[in-house]
């Protein structure tokens, strides 16, 4: 199959804001991977015997692949003190598909059974949120995704039937972060609204094992990706999340969130 290499972001869904000392929000969510572009090298080697002597020669030869997925996630984030660090975990599952061109037409490899996806990581605001201010923020987070593609269909649609790759991808993701909260009457509550934007660097390892043959492959690709979302609670403990982003990837997520 070759080295696979992508870029595949972890969703934000949240903004710059503070939480405020020991307050803990989680965020349920679904998101749809509409598009990711990807890498994918085929290697070869081969061998000839030149007056007794054996070279050995080596080709790699990549090509533009496409991935997309869809899945169910949650995040958990915890400010113990007030000093604007706050600790989060991510976890969740979903299926996943990448399509492999052949000619003018692309062969599909795809998940069975969802996969799964666990990681973590720390956010710290730099520019505190004000009345008159917005808040700025920087994140770093380490997320670990395992999906096995069982399935194969072939681009005309002829061939289908059952395949056996396991797919591994770790990522390490920096982002940073700009939102403003604006707060008003709703009924006889209060509700908040706070958009964000910001932009996310991402580098992947990723790590492809033939299950069949034993064969390994890995590969690494680092990328970056605009994003934008806003969180809405019209009520002090629940509320919407919603986010997306562009470029290297082409995602949308939508959610609850809840804090406490």
């Amino acid at each position: 199959m070759g080295i696979i290499s992508g870029v595949n972001g972890t969703e934000l869904v949240g903004s710059a804001t503070q939480l405020g000392k020991q307050k803990v929000h989680a965020e349920i969510y679904y998101r749809h991977m509409a598009r990711q572009d990807l890498s994918l090298a085929f290697g070869g080697s081969g061998s000839v015997n030149v007056n007794g002597s054996t070279l050995t020669s080596t080709s790699l030869t990549e090509a533009d692949i496409e991935g997309s997925g869809e899945g169910m996630m949650g995040k958990v984030s915890v400010q113990p003190f007030d000093n604007g660090l706050r600790y989060y975990i991510v976890g969740g599952f979903g299926t996943y598909d990448l399509k492999v061109p052949s000619g003018s037409l692309s062969n599909t490899f795809s998940t069975d059974n969802p996969g799964m996806v666990i990681g973590g990581g720390i956010k710290y605001t730099l520019v505190p949120y004000t009345i008159v201010s917005p808040a700025l923020s920087v994140d770093l987070s380490a997320v670990h995704s395992r999906y096995a593609l069982t399935k194969f269909r072939s681009g005309d649609g002829k061939l289908t039937g059952d395949t056996g790759y396991l797919l591994t991808i770790f990522e390490i993701q920096a982002a940073l972060t700009l939102s403003k909260k604006f707060i008003f009457k709703l009924g006889d509550g209060r509700a908040t609204f706070d958009p964000y934007l910001g932009m996310k660097i991402i580098r992947n390892r990723v790590n492809a094992d033939n299950l069949s043959t034993g064969s390994h492959q890995s590969g690494t690709k680092v990328g970056w990706a605009p994003f934008f979302g806003f969180k809405f609670k019209p009520f002090p403990l629940e509320g919407l999340v919603l986010e997306g982003s562009l470029f290297n990837e082409t995602s949308a997520s939508v959610g609850l969130t809840l804090g406490f």
